[in-house]
């Protein structure tokens, strides 16, 4: 939970909104979140949290493989800036 925090904290101080669920299956919050139609989730998983990276997930594109925060935080500027879809 702490690098999950961490994760979070540094999006939002970029200006990202950020939210962070937990306590069900990771299978479940990511099915829960396309249902809600979530733009870009960043799935951390124990693999994750050792590599200190993240694994992207947009509604647009599908996955789009495992990152470091800074590139992800890079990709959502870039994306945000072009009015692009992720």
């Amino acid at each position: 939970m702490g690098y999950c925090e961490e994760v979070t904290a540094r999006l939002k101080a970029q200006g990202i909104r950020a939210e962070l669920c937990h306590g069900e299956r990771l299978p479940k919050l990511i099915r829960n979140a396309e249902k809600q139609k979530v733009p870009v989730m960043a799935v951390v998983g124990p693999k994750e949290v050792q590599s200190q990276s993240v694994t992207v997930r947009s509604r647009s594109g599908g996955e789009h493989g495992t990152m470091s925060v800074d590139e992800f935080i890079e990709k959502i500027q870039l994306a945000v800036e072009n009015r692009t879809p992720f």
